[in-house]
C-alpha cells in the first residue's frame, strides 16, 4: 500500500463522523457514573462456579462461533417465554455484547436492501456501526412527547416511500419509551403487507415498568422478517462479560455467523458457561430487581417534578432521561463532571438537549446537582 493510499484512507476516516461516534461505557465504573448502558450487579456464586468449572474442565479454547449449544438453547427458550415466538437454537447467534449484535445485523442484513431507515434519536452504537461503509440511511423523525420514538404513522410513511429495512429500538435506549402492543402489531402489519424487514433492539424491554415485554417477535410467528437483538439476562452481573444475542431467520444468521468468525473468533468459552448459569437464576432474581429499580424511579420522578425538571416519557425503570430546553446537555454534563457525576449526553443519541441517567441510589443526588447546574 503506497503512502498516498494510506493518507487517503486516513483522510476518509477522519471525515467519517459516524465512525468516530464515541460509545458509552458498557457498565458503571462507580456509584456516581450514571452514563453507562448497564448497571453493575454482583455475580451469584453459581455463575462464578459455572465459569470456573468450565475452565477446570478444559473449556479454554475458542468458543463455537454461534455460541455454545446449551446457551443458544437457553436464549431461545427465554425469548420464546417472553414473546410466544418459536425460536430454535439455529435462530440464535450469541454475540460479544449488544454492540456486536448491532454491528452484525446492520452490516449483513442491510446488504439485502437498498437503504435502512433509522430513527433520528438512537443509540450512538448504531451510528458507529453505520459508519463502517456507505449505507443509504433514511432518517425517521421522532416524537419527543412519545419518548423520542418514531410514530407508527412516520414508519408507515417511510414504508410507502420505499423503505424496506428498519432499525428500531423498543424501548428507546435514550428514554426507555417502548411501543405498545397495538403499535407493535401495526408495525408488523406494515412489515407483512410491504415485505419489510426489521432489526428490533429490545434489550431494555426486560426493564419495562409493567414487566411486559412487547416484542415484534410476538407477531412474527414465522420468524421470517425480524431480527431481535439485546443483552443476555441483564442485571445478573454479566454486563462487563459482553454476552448479547441475535435472534433471526436462519438464512440471516448464516452470513452474520460467518462475519462474526472473521472478527471475533477468540470469544471466551468460559464466559458463556457463566451466562448459562445466569439463565437458571434469572426468573427468580429479575422481578425483584425490577421492582427495586421501579421504586427508585418513582421517587426520582417525584423529585424531578418538585424541582421542575422536564422528564422525557419512558417505560424502562433502569434509566431516566431529562430534557434541558434551550440548553446544551454536553455543557451541563461537563459541569456535573466537576462535582463528581457522569451522565450520558443525549447529543450522542441525536437529542442534544437531553441527558440520560442510570437509576440507582445516587441518582437523586445527581439530580440535585443538575438543578444547581441548570439554575447557575
Amino acid at each position: 500500500m503506497t503512502s498516498h493510499t494510506k493518507a487517503k484512507i486516513l483522510k476518509q476516516h477522519q471525515a467519517n463522523a459516524r465512525l468516530k461516534t464515541p460509545l458509552l461505557p458498557q457498565v458503571m465504573q462507580n456509584s456516581q457514573d450514571l452514563s453507562a448502558d448497564e448497571m453493575p450487579s454482583p455475580l451469584d456464586e453459581q455463575i462464578i462456579a459455572g465459569a470456573w468449572e468450565a475452565l477446570a474442565s478444559g473449556q479454554t479454547h475458542y468458543v463455537d462461533v454461534p455460541g455454545i449449544a446449551p446457551l443458544r438453547e437457553a436464549v431461545a427458550e427465554h425469548l420464546n417465554s417472553l414473546t410466544d415466538a418459536q425460536y430454535q437454537p439455529t435462530n440464535i447467534l450469541v454475540t460479544a455484547g449488544v454492540q456486536e449484535a448491532r454491528f452484525l445485523t446492520i452490516q449483513k442484513i442491510s446488504e439485502l436492501y437498498d437503504s435502512i431507515a433509522v430513527p433520528e434519536v438512537v443509540h450512538p452504537g448504531v451510528c458507529k456501526a453505520l459508519g463502517l461503509r456507505y449505507r443509504n440511511v433514511m432518517p425517521l423523525a421522532v416524537d419527543l412527547a412519545r419518548g423520542c420514538l418514531p410514530s407508527v404513522d412516520c414508519i408507515a410513511q417511510a414504508v410507502r416511500a420505499g423503505s424496506r429495512l428498519f432499525y428500531l429500538e423498543s424501548p428507546s435506549r435514550l428514554s426507555g419509551a417502548m411501543y405498545s402492543a397495538d403499535e407493535a402489531g401495526a408495525i408488523h402489519k406494515l412489515a407483512v403487507e410491504y415485505d419489510v424487514a426489521v432489526i428490533w433492539d429490545q434489550g431494555l424491554a426486560v426493564w419495562a415498568d409493567s414487566g411486559s415485554n412487547v416484542s415484534l417477535a410476538a407477531f412474527d410467528s414465522s420468524i421470517a422478517q425480524t431480527a431481535i437483538i439485546g443483552e443476555a439476562w441483564p442485571g445478573m452481573g454479566l454486563a462487563g462479560w459482553f454476552i448479547g444475542y441475535i435472534a433471526a431467520p436462519a438464512a440471516w444468521i448464516a452470513p452474520m455467523q460467518s462475519q462474526k468468525q472473521i472478527m471475533a473468533i477468540c470469544t471466551s468459552t468460559a464466559a458463556q458457561y457463566a451466562a448459562l448459569e445466569a439463565s437458571k437464576l434469572y426468573a427468580e432474581a429479575h422481578p425483584q430487581q425490577r421492582r427495586q429499580l421501579g421504586g427508585f424511579r418513582s421517587a426520582l420522578l417525584e423529585l424531578a417534578n418538585e424541582v421542575q425538571l422536564d422528564v422525557v416519557a419512558g417505560d424502562a425503570v433502569n434509566i431516566l432521561a431529562l430534557r434541558l430546553p434551550g440548553q446544551n446537555a454536553a455543557a451541563a454534563i461537563a459541569q456535573m463532571r466537576r462535582v463528581g457525576f457522569e451522565a450520558a449526553d443525549g447529543g450522542l443519541f441525536g437529542a442534544p438537549d437531553v441527558i440520560r441517567l442510570n437509576v440507582g441510589s445516587s441518582t437523586a443526588q445527581a439530580i440535585h446537582k443538575l438543578v444547581d447546574v441548570v439554575r447557575g
